[in-house]
């Protein structure tokens, strides 16, 4: 059975796209074309679906979150072909848990020291979050062109591994910095927390009624940074 699409998504999102291998964090996304991107991450089994597979059991290995690392394909080779027990579950479960704490503490959002500089600071994660929408979208050309293009794998992947930690980075600037927010702008915030969250429940369970961006919030940043 292939594995189910919420410990796709989990297991992705929690490792923010990138190798769980200590001292790795290569991109799961690379650009091997100018155009188009490729997958490059591996969904590794820590214990082998096989019982004589790599770190194997005799009842074998679930197709679970709780059972897999993301892994680039060079350190996902390593530890599968590698002399028994170089390479033990415990490790490897330990790898998966440090990366996923080193994402979490990604998120923690640094005081600002002025109200300019918070500005700058979430507009460029927007930059980022808007290119990675107009490449990658649902309404972005590409997808407009050819509905078969591998554009709508990868939004689903880029949503996990860019957008949702952008907007997890800017809720906690603005709730570290709520001081630098005039009191009238903050409605405006508060839309903004409500689409963010939103977005990132739909990625994970299909959700109805998700709030879309407020274009306001962008003209706020753009104002606070000195943009406008």
């Amino acid at each position: 059975m292939p594995i189910p699409e919420k410990d796709i998504k989990k297991l992705w999102g929690l490792a923010a796209g990138r190798c769980s291998r200590p001292g790795c964090e290569q991109e799961c996304i690379r650009f091997l074309d100018a155009n188009d991107p490729t997958v490059i991450g591996e969904m590794a089994h820590v214990i082998a679906k096989q019982p004589g597979g790599p770190r194997g059991q005799a009842e074998g290995g679930a197709d679970s979150y709780e059972n897999l690392i993301l892994l680039c394909p060079t350190h996902h080779t390593e530890i599968d072909k590698a002399p028994e027990g170089t390479f033990p579950a415990e490790m490897i479960h330990q790898w998966k848990t440090a990366h996923e704490d080193r994402v979490r503490r990604s998120f923690q959002s640094p005081r600002q020291p002025d109200k300019k500089t918070l500005g700058e600071t979430i507009a460029r994660l927007l930059i980022i979050n808007k290119a990675t929408w107009t490449q990658y979208g649902p309404e972005s050309d590409e997808a407009k062109r050819n509905p078969l293009s591998n554009s709508a794998q990868i939004w689903e992947l880029r949503k996990l591994d860019t957008v949702v930690p952008n907007n997890r980075k800017i809720i906690g600037l603005i709730q570290q910095n709520q001081d630098f927010v005039d009191l009238a702008d903050y409605p405006v915030c508060a839309a903004f927390i409500e689409h963010a969250e939103g977005f990132e429940r739909n990625c994970h369970t299909r959700t109805e009624g998700v709030p879309r961006f407020p274009p306001a919030f962008e003209q706020l940043v753009n104002r606070y940074a000195g943009l406008q």
